[in-house]
């Protein structure tokens, strides 16, 4: 019986290995530079009334083993640029201006991204857990960073109009300076 849990235990873990290494990951030092020709491979939604989407993930997985009264938690985390989801249409581009602005609005995304995955990693790797606790909290810490980074990008996206307001890019760009300095 011994031996079919270790044996378990070991497949979890080359699956979790396999699946996570199929995702480009942001755990380097910087962002993913954005270029339209490398990440936006996907079809444009030619009834969105916008010019580009930069589709973005964040996922987390982790395996725990319980000796007597120890818990021990091993996390693994990934995120950043699905680029086959991710789209922009070209007509809508008219000059390297245009290009640059939108590019800088779309690399607004990858960078507040990469905020949730390093605030994410942060959170979660240095929590107190209980072996009572663990898996509900776990689970609670995840939901509430998910939603407060997707939040950040609906706010990022209204308030600068997807790019188009200068004035609120601007100030956006600015605060995303300064979060990515602490990294």
């Amino acid at each position: 019986m011994k031996n079919d849990f270790l044996f378990y235990i070991r497949i979890f873990t080359l699956v979790t290995a396999l699946f996570f290494s199929s995702f480009k990951t942001q755990q380097e030092l910087t962002p993913v530079q954005l270029d339209w020709d490398s990440h936006f491979m996907a079809e444009p939604d030619e009834h969105s009334a916008y010019a580009a989407l930069t589709a973005t993930t964040w996922q987390y997985s982790y395996s725990s083993t319980i000796r007597g009264n120890r818990l021990n938690i091993d996390f693994k985390f990934a995120g950043g640029i699905e680029p086959e989801k991710s789209w922009v249409k070209r007509n809508r581009i008219r000059d390297r201006r245009v290009s640059r602005e939108l590019l800088n609005h779309e690399q607004g995304h990858v960078y507040i991204n990469f905020m949730q995955l390093k605030e994410g990693e942060y959170k979660m790797r240095n929590q107190k857990y209980t072996i009572s606790n663990y898996k509900r909290l776990i689970q609670t810490t995840a939901n509430s960073i998910s939603k407060y980074y997707s939040d950040m990008q609906s706010r990022y996206d209204n308030e600068t109009k997807h790019g188009s307001d200068l004035t609120a890019q601007a100030k956006w760009d600015s605060f995303l300076r300064a979060e990515m300095n602490k990294y």
